[in-house]
């Protein structure tokens, strides 16, 4: 019971898939997510849409990178659905639970349920990464304990270098290198 009372003070569970708000560009806010026919710098800029396997059917990303792996994650035939998390998803508490940890993506395979960063390559070893990394190790290794009692998928943690995604990866090709749990 006390190992019960430890977890709960440190992680606190998602119930549901929260919804995103987006605003757009009054023209041409909104692009299909395969589409990269403007500058990087911009894909914040978008509105991104055509998903299928995604819970929800629109998202922003914060750089190409993102953009490129939500085009894996919707076109590998490995993935069977997967979420951008909105703001609050996750309850995820870093550097003495002071700030709140918030992953890029949430991917489900037949097998497993990973929890997704994605880092530009010179900041994996950041202190700031690497206490993320550590909270979302924890997390996982906690949700993975519950779903083993539970019937469940085990939960794996995935830091990517930005330079190992690109729109020809497999999904396989790219989490199988970088699991951190």
């Amino acid at each position: 019971m006390a190992k019960q009372l430890q977890k709960l003070e440190l992680t606190k569970p998602f119930t549901k898939i929260e919804e995103w708000n987006f605003t757009a560009l009054k023209n041409e806010g909104r692009k299909n997510y395969s589409d990269e026919s403007f500058p990087a710098k911009d894909v914040p800029k978008y509105i991104f849409t055509g998903f299928e396997k995604a819970c929800h059917f629109e998202y922003k990303f914060d750089s190409r990178t993102e953009q490129f792996l939500s085009f894996i994650l919707e076109n590998d035939k490995e993935v069977r659905k997967w979420v951008r998390p909105a703001p609050n998803q996750f309850h995820i508490y870093w550097q003495h639970n002071s700030k709140l940890y918030e992953p890029d993506f949430i991917a489900e395979t037949e097998k497993c349920i990973y929890m997704i960063e994605t880092k530009a390559a010179n900041e994996l070893t950041a202190p700031e990464v690497l206490g993320k990394t550590k909270a979302a190790v924890k997390y996982c290794n906690y949700a993975t304990e519950f779903t083993n009692e539970n019937s469940g998928k085990p939960w794996k943690y995935v830091l990517i270098p930005h330079d190992k995604v690109t729109k020809n990866s497999s999904f396989h090709g790219v989490v199988a290198a970088n699991i951190k749990s």
